[in-house]
C-alpha cells in the first residue's frame, strides 16, 4: 500500500513537472529572462577562468612551501690501501640531512604573486560574463527587430494583395490599365523577397541567442512588449565608474603581481641559507655528530641582481602603461556611445513626431484621392511602401538605441 501511494505521488510530481516545463517553454521569452538564463548557465568561456584561478591559488600554496630536504648517506675516512674500515679510527658511516631556506621573503612574495594572478583570472571571468550579457541583449534585440519587421512587411503585403484584387477587378471591368496589375504583382513579390531575407536574419539572431541560452530557450517566442533598459547616467559619472570595469580590474591585479615581482627580484640581494645536521657511526670509537649552517653570498650584484630588479620594474611599468591605454580605450568608447545615444534619441523623436505622422497622412490622402480617381495607382503603391520604410526605420532606430544602452551597461555595469 505504501509503495503504491509513493508511486502515485512520484507520477503526480512528474506530470506536474512536465506540465510546468511545457508551460515555461510556451511562455514568451523576455529580455531580462534571457539575460538571467545566460547568467545562470554553465558557460565554458567563464568557467575556464575560474579553473585557472583555482590552479593559480594551488600553485601559490606550492610556491610558498619549503623545498624538500636533502638526505645524504655515505662513508668517510676509508683506507684506500686495504679498504679496512676497522683499522682507521676516523672511518665512519655518515648520514646527514640538509634543509634549504629561500632568500628573504621569497616564499611569501611567490605566494602573493600567484594570488594576484588568480584575482586577474577571476576578473577575466567577470569580463567574459559581462560580454555574454551584452551579446545576449544584442542578439535578443536583433531578433526582436526582425520579428517586428516580418510582421510589418506581412501586413503591407496583405494590403498590397488587396489592392491588387481591386486593380484586377477594375482592369477586368475596363476601368484600369494592365500595368497597375503588373506593378502590384511586382511589389508583392519584392516584399516576399524581403521576407525571405528577414527570415535569414532571424535565423542568425536566433542562433546567436541559442549560443548562450540553448536551442530550446532560443526557439521560444519573444514578448511583444517593447523592451526597457535602465536609462544611462551622466557622462562624467559614467566615466568615473570605468575604473571598476573588469578589464581594468584584470590589469590592476597584474600590476599588483608585478609589484610583488619587483620585491621578489630584490630578495636576490639577501642571502639564502641552509641548515645541515649529520651523524657519523664508527665501529671502535664514539660516534660523531655535526651541525652546520650554509649561507649564500650575493657578490655579483651588477651582473645578476641589478639586472633582475631592472627587468621586474620594466615589466611593472609596461602593465601600468597597458592599464592607462585600456582606460583611454574604454573612455573613448563611452564618449562615442553617449554621443550615439543622444543622436539616436533625437533621430527616433523626429521619426515618431514628424516623419511617421506625415507618412500616415500622405498614405491616407493618396488612398482617398485614388478612390476619387484623382491619383494613379503607382502613387498609391509608393505611399504604402514609403510608410512601411519609415515604420521600419523607426523600429531600427529604437532597437539601435537600446543596443547603445546595452553597450553603456557593459561599460559601467548593470545597475544593482
Amino acid at each position: 500500500m505504501f509503495h503504491t501511494a509513493m508511486a502515485r505521488l512520484a507520477m503526480t510530481a512528474l506530470v506536474f513537472g512536465v506540465a510546468g516545463l511545457a508551460e515555461a517553454q510556451d511562455y514568451p521569452l523576455s529580455l531580462p529572462e534571457a539575460v538571467l538564463l545566460a547568467s545562470e548557465a554553465e558557460e565554458p568561456s567563464v568557467e575556464v577562468w575560474q579553473a585557472r584561478a583555482e590552479a593559480l591559488d594551488s600553485q601559490g600554496i606550492a610556491d610558498a612551501a619549503l623545498p624538500d630536504p636533502m638526505l645524504r648517506v655515505g662513508l668517510a675516512g676509508v683506507r684506500l690501501s686495504d679498504f679496512d674500515r676497522n683499522r682507521e679510527g676516523m672511518t665512519q658511516a655518515q648520514v646527514s640531512i640538509r634543509q634549504m631556506f629561500p632568500r628573504g621573503d621569497t616564499q611569501r612574495l611567490s605566494r602573493e604573486i600567484r594570488e594576484w594572478e588568480a584575482r586577474s583570472a577571476r576578473a577575466a571571468g567577470a569580463l567574459e560574463a559581462r560580454r555574454i550579457r551584452l551579446s545576449v541583449r544584442e542578439a535578443w534585440l536583433e531578433l526582436y527587430f526582425w520579428e517586428r519587421a516580418a510582421s510589418l512587411i506581412a501586413e503591407r503585403r496583405t494590403a498590397l494583395e488587396q489592392l491588387g484584387e481591386i486593380a484586377s477587378a477594375s482592369f477586368a471591368a475596363g476601368d484600369r490599365n494592365s500595368h497597375d496589375v503588373i506593378r502590384i504583382d511586382l511589389e508583392t513579390r519584392v516584399l516576399t523577397t524581403r521576407l525571405v531575407e528577414i527570415e535569414r536574419n532571424r535565423a542568425v539572431a536566433r542562433a546567436d541567442l541559442g549560443r548562450y541560452l540553448g536551442d530550446q530557450a532560443a526557439t521560444r517566442a519573444l514578448t511583444p512588449q517593447w523592451p526597457i533598459l535602465p536609462p544611462p547616467g551622466v557622462l562624467d559619472a559614467m566615466r568615473a565608474q570605468l575604473v571598476r570595469h573588469p578589464a581594468i580590474a584584470i590589469l590592476d591585479a597584474r600590476i599588483s603581481a608585478r609589484d610583488r615581482g619587483v620585491e621578489l627580484a630584490q630578495q636576490r640581494y639577501r642571502p639564502g641559507f641552509s641548515l645541515e645536521a649529520g651523524y657519523g657511526l664508527r665501529e671502535s670509537r664514539s660516534d660523531l655528530a655535526s651541525v652546520g649552517v650554509g649561507v649564500e653570498m650575493p657578490l655579483f650584484s651588477h651582473s645578476g641582481q641589478d639586472a633582475g630588479v631592472a627587468a621586474a620594474r620594466s615589466l611593472r611599468e609596461a602593465e601600468v602603461l597597458n592599464r592607462d591605454a585600456a582606460l583611454l580605450d574604454l573612455s573613448r568608447e563611452l564618449v562615442a556611445s553617449d554621443a550615439s545615444l543622444r543622436q539616436l534619441t533625437e533621430h527616433a523623436a523626429l521619426y515618431r513626431t514628424e516623419v511617421l505622422p506625415r507618412s500616415r497622412e500622405t498614405e491616407e490622402a493618396v488612398l482617398l484621392a485614388y478612390g476619387n480617381e484623382r491619383a494613379d495607382f503607382a502613387e498609391l503603391v509608393r505611399a504604402e511602401l514609403a510608410l512601411l520604410d519609415n515604420e521600419l526605420a523607426l523600429y531600427r532606430t529604437q532597437v539601435d538605441l537600446l543596443k547603445i544602452q546595452a553597450r553603456l551597461m557593459f561599460l559601467v555595469g548593470d545597475p544593482s
